[in-house]
């Protein structure tokens, strides 16, 4: 019985033995051309720009691409699906899209080899000359005479007595004249911080801090508006919301 397990032991080392003899090696050698690209001083306006890197496979066996991994979604790779032979090169283009990406920027990719057995890091950088968007891109709701602000209601939360929090309100004058803006509060609830009035120049977008201290338990939600009138004129209503305090 002993005799019989070590003859079948020893069959299913061979087995073994014979199967790693047959199974392909893995690339280990897959150069890149390079392993950072700097795109430069790119503009937002122009959209993505693309770099295509050369990968030579300079090892013994082929090299597969079986995925590649940008940690940003304004970053995306597009790679040959087919084998590297040994001598050989494939493609891996990477496109950045610099939409509200201002300023510098760096950013990994990740080649994964052989189901991830091996991996190359690359990288492509550069600059991001901002363009002027839209002003409904951040300043959505139109008030009237040209005043955009970014929201039609400002929610607070619910807050312990004596808490404080801050909200921001975008404010864009989309004209090509100078704007005053005054911000009426119905009721007058001086316990809300907002600036009284506002100026702002032809085509100027400004942020405006606007904040509230709970002074008493209020069990109820409650709310306010804001009127604004620009250059004179009543414009749309801004909302101002609580909730319940704690």
């Amino acid at each position: 019985m002993m005799r019989r397990a070590v003859l079948m032991l020893l069959a299913l080392l061979g087995a073994l033995a014979a199967h790693c003899q047959q199974a392909p090696a893995f690339c280990t050698t897959l150069v890149p051309d390079a392993k950072v690209f700097d795109f430069g001083r790119i503009s937002e306006a122009d959209g993505p720009v693309s770099h295509t890197f050369v990968l030579r496979n300079e090892g013994a066996s082929p090299c597969v691409v079986s995925d590649v991994t940008a940690w940003c979604g304004c970053t995306t790779a597009r790679h040959d699906k087919q084998p590297i032979a040994p001598g050989k090169s494939g493609r891996l283009t990477v496109t950045f899209n610099p939409r509200y990406r201002e300023g510098r920027f760096t950013k990994e990719v990740v080649v994964l080899l052989n189901d991830g057995r091996q991996y190359v890091r690359l990288w492509v950088k550069g600059e991001v000359v901002p363009m002027r968007h839209p002003v409904t891109d951040d300043h959505p709701y139109h008030y009237g005479g040209g005043l955009y602000m970014s929201h039609r209601v400002l929610p607070f939360g619910r807050l312990e007595v004596g808490e404080t929090q801050e909200l921001q309100l975008r404010m864009a004058n989309d004209t090509d004249r100078p704007m005053i803006v005054v911000l009426q509060r119905r009721p007058n609830y001086r316990t809300l911080s907002i600036p009284d009035y506002v100026l702002l120049r032809p085509g100027e977008r400004r942020i405006v801090s606007v904040t509230y201290t709970e002074r008493h338990r209020h069990a109820g939600r409650r709310s306010i508006v804001i009127v604004p009138r620009v250059n004179g004129q009543e414009a749309a209503e801004l909302r101002v919301t609580w909730l319940p305090s704690k």
